[in-house]
């Protein structure tokens, strides 16, 4: 009878299901989830010791444990993370420390005393620090004695090691452009900090540059009855870029195209490498046209230095398009926008400008009281809401007028105390009118208070605080036209007298800092538009 013996093959078997154990390393949808993987086969296979797992971050500049946020982090500029960063194997933490001679006791205690930790192992891809393994002591152990990595524990970290560097750099990667999504999400409230289409036509590079670094970048601004692009911003350029023909240089053709251009390295396309136009776009580029399905509005057009190293992507360009598309949405709203107010503003001022019509002495006041109102805000620094308000405001606010009688409003004498009660219903009426509609709930008290005084002497004796305080802006702006204006019963005052009139009544029916923004303004105007 034969007796078959089979070779003892046990030391296969376990290497073959320890590689199928190192696979499920593949399987991870998050970071965190590969890390708590890692972390859960390791203390599975060394017996007795507990695995902690840094992981760079690179928004914090830093390395954590993802799976225990807050505990502890150590910054990616410290010496400990350059040092470990040129380790190409594990070694016991107190030999890292002595070899790299790194003085930092607080470190090294808070590692070996608090997390007990004895072997550290880099993960490092392209000398880039990925994260580090900490193998640690229990805190029940302690008092045992110190815990060692034996050679098969060293043998299966550099498996581990080995699949985790592949799957971490790859989830680098996706956590990178998640936060890249996240951060172009973020992009149309970035263009809305802009108080006028000039102003984010002016930050545009700016506001791209947090989202896609680049060297070198122009904006044009498309001229639809001339055909060509207008620089409105550049960066990186010493010079201005000058005006381009629709079709010409690599904006051009991306204008004429209506899609968006990228291009690996300028000098080997075997087109855009011959055309002379915009010869500061050099190396990677991405050119992404800023338009509507109705217009052109303009183009972007960013590039990296040959000599940086690093060309842009795909997923650049993808970028870039959604950047010019919300960009395209915000510039169409903004001039519907401007076009509806301007519309409004225009019927507005014309309601304003019949009812001035009944009196030539009066004809024009509000709209220099306007002027004037608006100088002051704008000198005063208010936001651009605030000189909205303001300048609707000064312009409606005589527009209760219209329900006073005309016999009274031109009567080329002294009002008597009965026509001057009447008269003064100017602001209530006006009030009322404006009342009516949402457009102005934000300007229909300053309409009704403009004739109230600090010390409570005006038409309805507020006191100061109890009334929104630009009322006092329109205030100033008003009698410092009707002194300024010839009247039935005397002529207009001269500026110098004006203001002197306007400085006895500070305190009174305004205060010093609305008079002196104005007798600034008033400076800077005749400066600036002498007659």
């Amino acid at each position: 009878m034969n007796v078959f013996s089979f070779p003892d093959n046990s030391d296969d078997i376990t290497e073959l299901e320890q590689r199928f154990t190192l696979d499920s390393l593949d399987n991870w949808n998050t970071s965190a989830g590969l890390v708590e993987s890692a972390i859960h086969m390791i203390q599975q296979t060394i017996s007795g010791a507990e695995c902690r797992v840094f992981v760079h971050v690179p928004e914090a500049r830093e390395y954590r444990e993802i799976d225990r946020e807050g505990i502890a982090s150590i910054p990616d500029d410290s010496l400990f993370s350059g040092c470990l960063a040129m380790c190409d194997t594990g070694l016991s933490l107190d030999q890292f420390f002595s070899e790299f001679a790194l003085e930092d006791p607080l470190l090294h205690e808070l590692l070996t005393v608090s997390y007990g930790a004895y072997y550290i192992y880099p993960i490092v891809h392209r000398f880039s620090l990925l994260a580090f393994i900490l193998l640690c002591q229990p805190a029940i152990n302690l008092l045992n004695s110190p815990m060692t990595a034996s050679r098969d524990h060293i043998d299966f970290l550099d498996d581990v090691a080995s699949r985790m560097k592949i799957n971490l750099y790859a989830s680098s990667i996706a956590d990178r452009r998640q936060r890249e999504l996240i951060g172009i999400a973020r992009f149309p409230a970035r263009l809305k900090r802009h108080h006028s289409i000039a102003e984010l036509s002016s930050h545009i590079l700016e506001d791209l540059a947090e989202q896609i670094p680049f060297d070198r970048g122009v904006y044009y601004e498309f001229d639809e009855y001339l055909h060509k692009l207008i620089p409105a911003a550049w960066s990186g350029i010493p010079t201005e870029p000058g005006v381009l023909e629709s079709g010409k240089g690599v904006s051009g053709h991306a204008v004429e195209k209506r899609r968006a251009l990228y291009i690996p390295d300028r000098s080997k396309h075997p087109s855009f490498s011959f055309i002379n136009e915009e010869a500061f776009i050099q190396g990677s580029f991405i050119s992404a046209p800023v338009c509507t399905d109705k217009r052109v509005i303009g183009v972007i057009t960013i590039a990296r230095k040959p000599e940086s190293g690093e060309s842009f992507g795909v997923e650049h360009r993808y970028t870039l398009e959604i950047a010019a598309a919300f960009t395209a949405s915000e510039i169409s709203s903004r001039r519907l926008y401007d076009e509806l107010e301007q519309s409004y503003f225009s019927t507005v001022a014309s309601l304003s400008r019949a009812l001035e019509a009944k009196d030539e002495y009066t004809r024009g006041h509000s709209e220099r009281v306007m002027t004037y109102a608006v100088g002051i805000a704008r000198t005063l620094k208010l936001s651009p809401e605030s000189v909205r308000r303001i300048r609707y405001a000064a312009i409606l606010h005589d527009i209760g007028k219209i329900g006073i009688s005309d016999s009274i409003i031109c009567k080329p004498s002294s009002l008597t105390d009965i026509e001057y009660a009447e008269i003064k219903r100017h602001t209530e009426i006006g009030y009322d009118i404006v009342n009516s509609g949402s457009f102005f709930a934000e300007i229909r008290d300053l309409i009704k208070y403009h004739h109230e005084k600090l010390d409570g002497s005006g038409y309805y004796a507020k006191h100061r605080g109890d009334y929104p305080w630009e009322a006092m802006i329109i205030s100033l702006a008003d009698i410092y036209d009707a002194l300024t204006s010839d009247r039935p019963y005397r002529e207009a005052f001269p500026r110098e007298k004006a203001l002197e009139t306007l400085k006895e009544v500070i305190g009174i029916s305004f205060d010093d800092r609305i008079y002196d923004a104005f007798t600034k303004w008033l400076v800077h105007s005749e400066t600036a538009h002498p007659s």
